[in-house]
């Protein structure tokens, strides 16, 4: 997009949002739009001790969080993904609804946001990634954040061009290195995520990760829940839900793998929690990460719906295995937030005019 069209797109968005919600005008047009289903999408609760090395953009803080809810509470219901979905498809006439969702299974979902959660009856769903809790193992990812948090993302990507033997990645990590420091990180990452070949990228990184000092199964234990921590938000009635079994970019895979990918994770959930999970999460969830196969393998499984990261609410019309969710973050802003809830933008939508981020 033309970066004055991108500009002014992102203020009269800011603009149309900040109108709905200091009005009240929101509250109208929630009356007005046909009851939906908006979820909300996380990985962590800002909890230094545990999550400090994961990007700030991963963690939203109890305050973020709670102002957020705080908000939502009394103007709409706030179930699981699966309940929410029931309520919706039910097509009662009462509120619309608002589900919390967290991805990949982080130790703080346990410790630090069920209690937070207890104390607002809110419920949530969590989407497991099945190897860091059958095999306490994390993907390659969390190698690459540890190692960038001691070493420096320079030092990281001339180590990384020293040992790996993919031509794809070796070009696309020198390419990174001659255009400067500039979003390093994000590039870096990107290309060892799309273009690296998987099991060199992370044969690769699991060597430097040693040769570093690092202890996979430390790590692993700090960052990840374990299946009693599992357990005990079953037991508290949230929704625990497939996410593969090692956060792939499902499009990368063949058919088989990504069925694998998906069919494992859901049996693991399925042995240890006793009952088979209704919903899934792609993992990266924008449209390039997962295709139309991916789909299919899912709605082969047990699972019966399944969350993207395109932005946006959901109607008893949506796909039930592309629903939407809303990113949000320490950087949130509440009345974006309930501009969507309440239907603002897919109002906009009606006449044409499409206000999603970019």
């Amino acid at each position: 997009m033309d970066p004055v069209k991108h500009q002014a797109k992102q203020l009269l968005r800011e603009v149309y949002a900040r109108v709905l919600f200091h009005t009240g005008l929101h509250a109208l047009v929630n009356w007005w739009m046909p009851k939906r289903l908006t979820i909300l999408l996380g990985h962590c609760l800002d909890a230094p001790e545990i999550n400090g090395g994961l990007p700030d953009d991963m963690k939203i803080s109890a305050q973020k969080l709670g102002a957020i809810l705080d908000w939502l509470d009394g103007r709409y219901e706030m179930p699981t993904v699966s309940g929410a979905l029931a309520a919706l498809e039910a097509g009662s006439n009462g509120q619309s609804l608002v589900a919390l969702t967290m991805d990949d299974g982080y130790r703080d979902n346990a410790t630090h946001l069920l209690p937070f959660l207890r104390e607002r009856s809110v419920l949530a769903t969590i989407y497991l990634e099945s190897r860091p809790l059958d095999e306490r193992r994390a993907n390659w990812s969390h190698l690459f954040f540890w190692i960038v948090k001691r070493e420096g993302i320079e030092q990281l990507t001339r180590r990384y061009l020293q040992s790996a033997e993919d031509p794809a990645a070796l070009e696309g990590l020198r390419r990174c290195l001659e255009e400067g420091e500039n979003r390093l990180e994000y590039r870096v990452k990107r290309v060892l995520k799309y273009d690296a070949e998987s099991n060199d990228r992370d044969h690769v990184l699991a060597r430097l990760f040693d040769e570093s000092g690092g202890d996979m199964e430390a790590l692993t234990a700090e960052l990840y829940m374990s299946w009693d921590d599992v357990r005990e938000l079953r037991d508290a009635g949230w929704e625990l839900g497939g996410h593969t079994i090692n956060h792939p970019v499902l499009a990368r895979l063949s058919s088989e793998e990504a069925a694998r990918e998906v069919e494992v994770g859901a049996r693991s959930l399925e042995r240890e929690l006793g009952s088979s999970a209704t919903s899934f999460a792609y993992p990266f969830g924008r449209p390039w990460d997962y295709s139309d196969e991916s789909v299919e393998a899912v709605r082969g499984t047990q699972f019966q719906n399944a969350v993207t990261t395109s932005s946006g609410t959901n109607t008893p019309q949506s796909d039930p295995f592309r629903l939407k969710r809303i990113a949000i973050g320490e950087e949130t802003e509440l009345h974006l937030v309930a501009a969507e809830v309440c239907g603002g933008f897919e109002l906009l939508r009606r006449f044409g005019l499409d206000l999603s981020p970019a």
